[in-house]
């Protein structure tokens, strides 16, 4: 009925279209219900890319990287529970972006990066989008702008991938700087 749809919903207008209109900090609370409506249901798969979603945008607004730390790796834990192998490389790419930036081995993390990055290049589908887009949020923030050219020239059109989502948009601004 319509309740079953209930999270699917939620994540369409909070991924892809509120940002456009209201502040993302709006979009974290609706997420979270998403979620949660989701595993009620038994709909883990739309609870999850909620849970995802929610988990980017508190990136993205600002939260302070320790706190987001420790949301990302009980989310890691939430998507290993419900077998939800590609949520939770989305989760691992934003949570090995969030230990770099804390200064937490960036080696380690920097190999995480790249075997999903080589992984997904194989499979065709959009985590390498992902990948391209944090380890861009990494250089800019660093200022390794030589780095951040190479990336962006050698990343191709990670639009295609991630339309309309604000990682799209944040992407495109910061590959313009």
């Amino acid at each position: 009925g319509m309740r079953s749809s209930t999270s699917n919903t939620i994540f369409v207008t909070q991924t892809f279209c509120y940002h456009w209109t209201s502040p993302l900090q709006d979009t974290i609370a609706p997420l979270l219900k998403g979620y949660q409506v989701g595993l009620e249901l038994g709909d883990n798969d739309r609870a999850c890319y909620c849970l995802v979603g929610r988990m980017y945008y508190l990136f993205f607004t600002g939260r302070t990287l320790g706190s987001i730390q420790q949301e990302l790796e009980a989310a890691a834990n939430v998507m290993t529970q419900l077998k939800q192998e590609e949520n939770k490389l989305k989760i691992t790419i934003l949570l090995s972006s969030v230990k770099k930036l804390r200064g937490l081995d960036p080696e380690a993390c920097d190999e995480m990066l790249d075997s999903i990055l080589a992984s997904a290049a194989e499979t065709r589908n959009n985590l390498s989008a992902y990948v391209s887009a944090m380890k861009l949020e990494v250089l800019v923030f660093f200022q390794q702008w030589k780095e951040a050219v190479d990336l962006v020239q050698k990343a191709g059109n990670v639009q295609l991938f991630l339309s309309s989502t604000f990682v799209v948009v944040r992407y495109t601004f910061l590959a313009a700087l």
